[in-house]
């Protein structure tokens, strides 16, 4: 909704605007064509044109605007009031096109100032019928209270109508929003699913591989013999690197444990030393922690695959009502930003995911100095 200081409101009308120009065509040819049928008052006929001429330039954007009202719907609204009263009183036969006139005062002012100008509209009939019919106060008097009452009557019809147009909409774009939420989360499912499926089949067939042949190797006994023993060495690092894979492709590991549980296992898993620290404490919505799990698997993985380092900080910080943020910190060999480090296929999923949820990922480095990789995400505290 607007502000309260200008009182403005949603254009309940504008997603019906194609079609109200057909509309409001339709009806200003047939009022013409019933006033040159019945006594061909030219001047009132110009009249007409010339509140066509104000639709053209100020009612159309009007109509079309988002927020009501806005300084082209009062312009155009005195036109309106102005031409069609000057017009009905030459021609009665222009009160026809009240019938699209009225509803464009609510489409471009909305509610109680539609209804005074809706008002003043049905002045010029009035007046019309009272010198026809002569000057009786009790005739005037009827005259007024009908008036009154069935514009009264029609605009809060009107209005109603603005309002199930307003509440439609809304209900549109929520259930637009909500198809879109429901079909990320099924893509995100079925990533997640095709992920531990990949896991199981690489953990059944290359990891299964590799410990068999390191066991064939081992059971084999020639230590001495160079070929053996580089052989024993490829399998063992290629067992090392399919466990790392399964690892990651494996869902975070945080079905009844917190998030700091979670990450004390990954830790604790860790071939190198890995310092946990947390400060703060606050609750972590589920997508926000498996998130954090996900980055702090491949924090983990790249600081064994490139990092060449020693020991490994993981800190994770809780800001109460605002982020969680989580820092991983090698004492390694880093990187020399001007290179593009830190832009593997991993850290572009991990973004991917991060940035889907609101939050930052940076990676941090020098040659010689190690790294830094820092996610925050908004939550809830």
């Amino acid at each position: 909704m607007g502000s309260p200081v200008d009182a403005r409101a949603e254009n309940a009308w504008l997603p019906s605007y194609p079609f109200w120009d057909a509309y409001f065509a339709i009806v200003l040819i047939a009022t013409i064509i019933t006033i040159v049928v019945d006594d061909g008052a030219p001047v009132a006929v110009i009249l007409l044109l010339l509140i066509t001429v104000s639709y053209a330039l100020w009612g159309r954007k009007a109509v079309r605007a988002p927020i009501a009202p806005t300084k082209e719907g009062w312009w155009h609204a005195a036109a309106m009031i102005v031409l069609f009263t000057a017009a009905d009183l030459l021609a009665p036969q222009s009160a026809v096109a009240l019938s699209a006139l009225i509803p464009m005062a609510f489409m471009a002012l909305r509610r109680a100032r539609a209804v005074a100008v809706m008002v003043a509209m049905f002045a010029g009939p009035a007046i019309q019928f009272m010198a026809e019919n002569g000057s009786h106060p009790l005739l005037i008097a009827v005259a007024i209270v009908v008036g009154l009452s069935a514009s009264t009557l029609l605009g809060v019809f009107i209005d109603r109508l603005g309002r199930q147009n307003t509440e439609r909409a809304r209900l549109i774009a929520e259930l637009d929003r909500t198809r879109e939420e429901l079909a990320e989360v099924s893509k995100e499912a079925g990533m997640l699913a095709e992920r531990e499926r990949l896991a199981g089949d690489i953990h059944d067939t290359l990891a299964q591989g590799f410990a068999s042949i390191v066991m064939l190797l081992q059971a084999a006994g020639d230590g001495h013999d160079p070929y053996v023993r580089r052989a024993m060495e490829t399998a063992k690092d290629n067992l090392s690197e399919t466990r790392a894979l399964i690892a990651a492709l494996a869902p975070p590991a945080l079905e009844g444990a917190s998030l700091e549980e979670a990450l004390g296992r990954l830790a604790k898993g860790f071939e190198l030393p890995v310092e946990v620290s947390v400060a703060g404490a606050a609750d972590v919505p589920a997508l926000v922690a498996e998130a954090l799990v996900r980055a702090a698997q491949e924090g983990l993985a790249n600081v064994r695959k490139h990092a060449r380092a020693r020991s490994v900080r993981l800190a994770l910080e809780h800001v109460p009502g605002l982020a969680v943020r989580m820092s991983i910190i090698d004492d390694g060999c880093g990187f020399d930003p001007s290179t593009g480090g830190g832009d593997g296929y991993g850290l572009r999923v991990m973004r991917n995911r991060v940035t889907r949820l609101g939050g930052t990922v940076r990676i941090t480095g020098s040659p010689g100095q190690g790294s830094t990789l820092a996610v925050e995400l908004p939550c809830s505290g």
